[in-house]
């Protein structure tokens, strides 16, 4: 979104509401700008970062697209040039032989280990920050994340 402005309602509550989604906007262009460049520097593509980042252990594929907000389907690419660098493995159920369970092999967990620090070691906005203020700045999120959060 960048510098893009959203219309300020009169009422001074609205409009103090608006700044905040405003600047969240802002602000999540600019994680998905860094997020964007530290998987092409890791040699991936967005998608499969988060494929990547996903999978700790042996999960479903199905698991790995509800997380991804697709369908199976949608991700069956992205798994199949994850496989072919040899990142990732996927295996049979055995409950299942139809469902087909993604792995991360230690290939992939070297690409994201490697992507993960760089991710995390210099976020854009948080460098200056104090760790009582991120946790203040992580307090606020989680807030505003909770289904049901109050509205001041």
């Amino acid at each position: 979104m960048g510098s893009c402005k959203l219309p300020k309602p009169q009422d001074p509550g609205a409009a103090a509401r608006a700044e905040v989604i405003e600047l969240l906007f802002s602000y999540v262009d600019r994680l998905r700008t860094h997020f964007e460049s530290i998987a092409t520097a890791h040699g991936l593509t967005s998608a499969q970062a988060k494929v990547l980042m996903f999978l700790d252990h042996p999960e479903p594929m199905r698991s790995i697209a509800e997380c991804l907000a697709c369908d199976p389907s949608n991700i069956t690419g992205l798994v199949d040039r994850l496989e072919e660098r040899g990142l990732l493995s996927r295996s049979e159920g055995e409950a299942d032989r139809r469902v087909r369970f993604l792995q991360v092999t230690a290939a992939g967990k070297k690409v994201r280990d490697a992507f993960t620090h760089a991710l995390f070691t210099d976020v854009p906005g948080m460098k200056g920050l104090t760790r009582a203020q991120v946790g203040e700045v992580r307090r606020a999120l989680e807030t505003l994340c909770r289904e049901e959060a109050p509205v001041k």
